[in-house]
């Protein structure tokens, strides 16, 4: 039996170290390298911020300390969960006797984790009582228990609901009271808050911080969102491809880090202040085409021969971290130019073009099984042309019904929807064939957009040739124009969408929309599905396309980062309302709603250094 000194030395093991991991997947007759020799080590309370874009093994090194990966996997190195190693020769005895008491992990898809045919309270109480062996009765009292500690709201009545009744806040809450479940000393939080609204995902960072503070548990949080990181983060491991290229405090990541890449991130992060992201242009190798140096020395405009022969050595410094670098950066960002948002507003000189798109008290209904239910009422806004409109808002607040409105998807029920002086037509008829020529939709993923059994070029022709125009050869140039336009190259137009990235699909369907020559884009949620560096590339494309041909854009997002950085003006949707109106500029700089107030408020941000919201106004809720 422990002693007191014994037990208190116990209870104060390191919640994770992992040293030397390397995981290797048999892909055909060849071995991949999917990790490679990464080390990594979480202290209790520590909250460490695991950072990289896809495809740099973020997730994969969080499945091997669990011993989730499959019989194809192999791993090396040493990893060591609290008091117990784990091995790719560990039973599954052994497994299931670390999961949940040792480390739990939530995912990012909270609904697609949970049963959806059994009730909340029935799957958090058979997880208390498998890990904690306890009786039935106990089990659903501290079931009830956690979820008052994840702050459901109402939680005797959730305890019986099922996960489709919840939102998703809701759902990821339930998520994080199965985690706590067994008492863990380490939790794995792989993008728990990517998919949620700002005011949610604010609520969860703070649960997250505080379950932390109240249980002394070491948590490792993977994200790409490097405001998330500064917000919640205590240290960050910075990845890229199945290497750590830096780590440190997340103080001197964010103000002075040494790696290329981990500043490429960082300029690739919208901000609140109107920066402007630069994306690292270039993506992340796949396993077993990795280049023999650096990874990165073909997107680092630093790089010489060395960094192309040769692995750097992960250097210890002063302390403060790790860099894997032959030619690292010194300095302090904050001291480094950044670019200014430009001033989107009109010389006096200049004359104000007549509204292109009106919405005039419009409100939009939709038929349920209870009766009518209006998404939208009494929007009043309109477009100019060569204006850039930011929607924002949180889930359920209209924002897409707008767009649906705009784009003639949906009728207005009352109230008028015009554009260029006669109203939008409905979809179906002959009108809007004629009207598809001048108003297009970006959808937010590209993966659905396109046909998986066409090309790329194919998809881009295919509208010309819907409304007749051009021959086949004018069609073709048409094609290889557009590829330019948005960057890509004209070998891609041969390809099929599971043969190119995310972000070179988001580039095409960007083009597909463009070959008519529309005056209007409507992006609905256009990069929500991407990499921050592949998102900051395409905010590039739309600023760019916005100047060269005087294109209008409407920008629905709930992210108010790219709507600063993208947007000349921004409606704020609130259940249907629209409740604030105006330029950028000065909406982020003095927020005249509560509601503005607290979304600005809510939004975790790389450059935020005070509260973003007047001190006469108080936060809604304080």
């Amino acid at each position: 039996m422990k002693g007191p000194a014994e037990q208190r030395k116990a209870d104060r093991a390191t919640p994770l170290e992992i040293s030397g991991l390397t995981v290797s997947v048999n892909g055909g007759t060849r071995k991949f390298a999917v990790v490679e020799d990464v080390s990594l080590c979480v202290r209790p309370g520590e909250i460490l911020g695991l950072v990289g874009e896809s495809g740099s093994g973020k997730t994969v090194t969080c499945l091997a300390a669990l011993g989730l990966l499959g019989s194809g996997w192999r791993t090396e190195g040493e990893i060591r969960l609290a008091r117990t190693r784990i091995t790719d020769r560990a039973s599954a005895g052994q497994l299931s006797s670390v999961r949940g008491r040792e480390a739990a992990m939530i995912f990012q898809d909270a609904g697609a984790s949970l049963n959806p045919i059994q009730r909340i309270g029935k799957q958090l109480s058979e997880t208390v009582a498998r890990l904690r062996n306890v009786s039935r009765g106990e089990a659903q009292e501290i079931a009830l228990d956690l979820l008052r500690r994840v702050e459901m709201p109402d939680p005797e009545e959730r305890f019986h609901s099922y996960p489709f009744q919840l939102s998703g806040g809701q759902n990821q809450r339930v998520m994080i009271a199965l985690a706590l479940a067994g008492r863990p000393a380490l939790l794995f939080a792989d993008e728990p808050t990517t998919a949620l609204d700002v005011t949610v995902q604010s609520q969860i960072l703070g649960l997250i911080k505080s379950l932390r503070d109240e249980t002394k548990m070491g948590v490792v949080f993977v994200t790409h969102d490097l405001g998330v990181v500064k917000e919640v983060c205590d240290t960050v491991a910075v990845m890229y491809a199945g290497r750590i290229v830096e780590s440190g405090s997340v103080d001197r990541i964010m103000h002075a880090p040494r790696h290329p890449y981990t500043l490429g991130l960082i300029d690739s992060m919208p901000t609140l202040s109107g920066h402007i992201p630069e994306g690292i242009e270039g993506q992340v190798p796949a396993p077993g085409r990795r280049p023999p140096g650096c990874a990165f020395a073909p997107r680092c405009h630093r790089a010489e021969k060395k960094c192309r022969l040769q692995l750097p050595p992960g250097e210890q410094g002063d302390g403060s971290g790790s860099v894997a670098c032959f030619f690292p950066l010194a300095g302090d960002l904050a001291q480094t130019e950044r670019a200014e948002q430009p001033s989107h507003s009109r010389p006096a000189d200049v004359a104000v073009p007549d509204a292109l798109l009106v919405l005039n008290d419009a409100a939009c209904d939709y038929a349920t099984r209870r009766g009518m239910f209006r998404a939208v009422s009494g929007i009043t806004l309109s477009l100019r042309e060569g204006d850039s409109l930011a929607v924002i808002g949180e889930s359920g607040s209209g924002k897409s019904t707008i767009g649906k409105l705009m784009l003639g998807i949906e009728p207005a029920s009352a109230g008028t929807a015009v554009f260029d002086g006669r109203p939008v037509p409905v979809l179906g008829t002959a009108d809007h064939v004629a009207f598809a020529r001048s108003v297009q939709l970006v959808p937010q993923n590209p993966y659905l957009s396109l046909d998986p059994r066409a090309t790329i070029g194919s998809q881009i022709e295919e509208p010309l040739e819907i409304h007749g125009i051009g021959t086949r050869h004018e069609r073709r140039d048409r094609q290889r124009e557009l590829l330019e336009a948005v960057g890509l190259s004209p070998d891609l137009a041969t390809r099929y969408p599971h043969e190119i990235s995310g972000g070179q699909c988001q580039r095409a369907v960007i083009a597909r929309a463009l070959a008519l020559r529309p005056k209007v884009l409507v992006c609905d949620e256009a990069t929500a599905s991407l990499d921050v560096s592949v998102q900051a590339r395409i905010i590039e494309l739309l600023r760019e396309l916005h100047r060269t041909h005087n294109l209008s854009i409407v920008f629905i997002t709930h992210d108010l980062r790219l709507a600063r950085s993208l947007c000349s003006h921004v409606a704020v949707m609130r259940s249907g309302q629209l409740v604030e109106l105006g330029e950028s500029a000065a909406m982020f700089e003095a927020p005249q709603h509560p509601y503005t107030v607290q979304l600005l408020a809510s939004m975790p941000d790389v450059e935020a250094t005070a509260p973003r919201f007047p001190e006469t106004m108080k936060r809604p809720g304080s």
